[in-house]
């Protein structure tokens, strides 16, 4: 006598009897809860100027005007300094045209080609990065990862909350608690 199909799947040790629909969507609801925060960091002092807060899998990319605003409002921005995630001619227009700040961002994102990229603000950051003309100010993108870095070894890397709400909130809160840190420091130290 041959298994039915929900016997088949309540053999796998994996799926825990659940039919390969139920894992899938068990598994893209795990992607959709995961939690990303983005900050914008003066490289000087490790302050965050600007944070965004969201859950869910997905590109950088709508981050980046909202970040240089804020972080422009609460500071002096003449440099911004972003991973390949931010590349995007879009945002290279908003940092040099609207707010007359230098971008500075490898133009990485799409498919390898030996066509130089689309939009002349992306040519130029692929004629600078092929010179290494702008290799010390780049290496500045590191101290975001040392806030990120710094953050985590202060308040952990797991957060506490379950609701992807609150998630938002610890984040955020996170954010603030590491520049009132830096803040008491500097006037203890």
């Amino acid at each position: 006598m041959g298994l039915g199909e929900g016997e088949k799947y309540a053999k796998t040790s994996e799926t825990k009897g659940e039919t390969p629909a139920q894992v899938n969507r068990r598994r893209s609801r795990a992607v959709r809860q995961m939690p990303k925060l983005a900050l914008a960091v003066a490289s000087s002092c490790h302050l965050i100027l600007a944070a965004r807060a969201r859950i869910g899998n997905g590109s950088d990319m709508p981050d980046f005007q909202p970040l240089l605003r804020s972080a422009g409002k609460r500071a002096k921005v003449t440099t911004v300094v972003a991973d390949a995630g931010y590349d995007l001619e879009r945002n290279h227009r908003a940092a040099r045209m609207k707010m007359g700040v230098r971008s500075i961002i490898p133009p990485r994102i799409g498919r390898p080609s030996a066509k130089p990229p689309h939009g002349r603000f992306r040519r130029l950051m692929k004629q600078r990065f092929a010179r290494k003309a702008d290799r010390k100010p780049y290496g500045q993108r590191s101290q975001s990862e040392t806030v990120h870095s710094m953050m985590k070894r202060n308040f952990g890397d797991a957060l506490r909350s379950i609701k992807p709400e609150r998630r938002q909130q610890e984040m955020l809160l996170r954010s603030l608690t590491h520049d009132i840190m830096l803040f008491c420091n500097q006037n203890t130290g």
